[in-house]
């Protein structure tokens, strides 16, 4: 059951990085290019938003009831906050995640309820961008001591 979890959090992680540079390029393009709000704007922040919220339900699963890591660092906290891999495993990965989520939800909620066009695109573009460098700033590249491979095979 792990490795069956692990590897759609792995998997997913590709549709939010994706599906948050189409939502970027539409937002920045939409804010400085003065582009009407569309259907496409709308519909790509729901899937950047939604496709994080997947994730992180998925990613919630790993971290509460399924990771060998994080019931380890559970068992001993204080010892897992002196070791960098359970400690960013056991909290900097989901505390920035969650952040992120909530920008990226609070990013789509404004641009919906935007007064103009640019509001709209500016809303999508400032909150998504935070989202997404947290992301990746939180993400367990393979270079990293504690890093997982780019594609889980």
């Amino acid at each position: 059951m792990h490795e069956t979890t692990l590897l759609i959090h792995s998997l997913l992680r590709w549709l939010v990085l994706v599906s948050a540079g189409v939502a970027l390029f539409r937002a920045y393009s939409g804010w400085f290019g003065k582009k009407a709000w569309s259907d496409t704007d709308r519909r790509w922040n729901v899937i950047f938003a939604h496709s994080m919220t997947t994730q992180f339900v998925i990613g919630l699963a790993l971290y509460l009831f399924i990771s060998p890591i994080t019931t380890g660092a559970f068992s001993d906290f204080g010892a897992a906050m002196k070791d960098r891999t359970m400690r960013f495993w056991a909290v900097e990965h989901i505390f920035a995640m969650f952040i992120a989520l909530a920008l990226a939800h609070i990013g789509n909620a404004r641009a919906r309820k935007g007064a103009t066009d640019e509001a709209k695109h500016k809303a999508a573009a400032i909150f998504f961008t935070i989202a997404i460098v947290l992301v990746l700033a939180s993400i367990p590249w393979p270079f990293l001591s504690y890093g997982r491979p780019l594609l889980p095979w």
